[in-house]
């Protein structure tokens, strides 16, 4: 019992300490492509940010996806409340195979992200982050898969004006529907298909 009094303290601790950090950038190569057709893109340096919530789920912020070759953009979006769980013995938080589901607007029309598989690992004995996702976006008829690994925790980017940044870029409208140019802070909105406050 002692034990596991001892593994759940810590796993609190952790969870707190990253919770307190706001989100957390971190910055490395990348690739995605259409993994059946073995078409794939490399991007030099891509930023994900990842926001614990709690002991148990984070929210992950996935940068924009331009598919150079055929002219097309995937849009930044946020997989909200992917579960966790952490690994005591090697200080990882670790997301197992998931599925979810968000929805992004773009030229005023709400495009869904189906999210087959996610899979992700934050090591925080080195500060790295690790994440592997397969979905389909909008009417595409194939899955677009993206793998990032050993992303750094990069300190210098605080997050929060890069997500305010995505968030600026993103269609915002009220509670009834209307489209609004400039958000105020603090209030309620409906940004990329969801309800939530807009952040200075």
């Amino acid at each position: 019992m002692k034990k596991f009094l001892s593994l759940f303290a810590g796993a609190m601790l952790c969870a707190t300490a990253i919770a307190q950090h706001g989100p957390m950038a971190f910055v490395g190569p990348s690739r995605f492509g259409i993994e059946s057709m073995n078409v794939w893109q490399d991007n030099e340096s891509d930023i994900i940010y990842l926001q614990v919530n709690g002991t148990t789920d984070a929210d992950i912020i996935m940068p924009q996806m331009t598919y150079t070759t055929m002219g097309m953009t995937i849009p930044s979006f946020t997989i909200h409340g992917a579960t966790f769980s952490y690994d005591m013995d090697s200080g990882s938080v670790v997301f197992d195979e998931q599925t979810y589901s968000e929805t992004v607007v773009v030229d005023d029309v709400e495009k869904t992200i189906s999210g087959q598989s996610l899979t992700a690992v934050y090591s925080h004995g080195e500060k790295t982050l690790s994440l592997t996702t397969k979905f389909s976006y909008g009417n595409m008829p194939m899955s677009v898969t993206y793998i990032i690994e050993n992303a750094v925790y990069d300190s210098s980017v605080t997050g929060i004006e890069e997500v305010n940044d995505l968030q600026q870029q993103r269609q915002v409208f009220d509670l009834r529907g209307n489209k609004v140019i400039v958000p105020e802070p603090g209030q309620l909105y409906i940004i990329n298909g969801k309800k939530g406050y807009y952040l200075r």
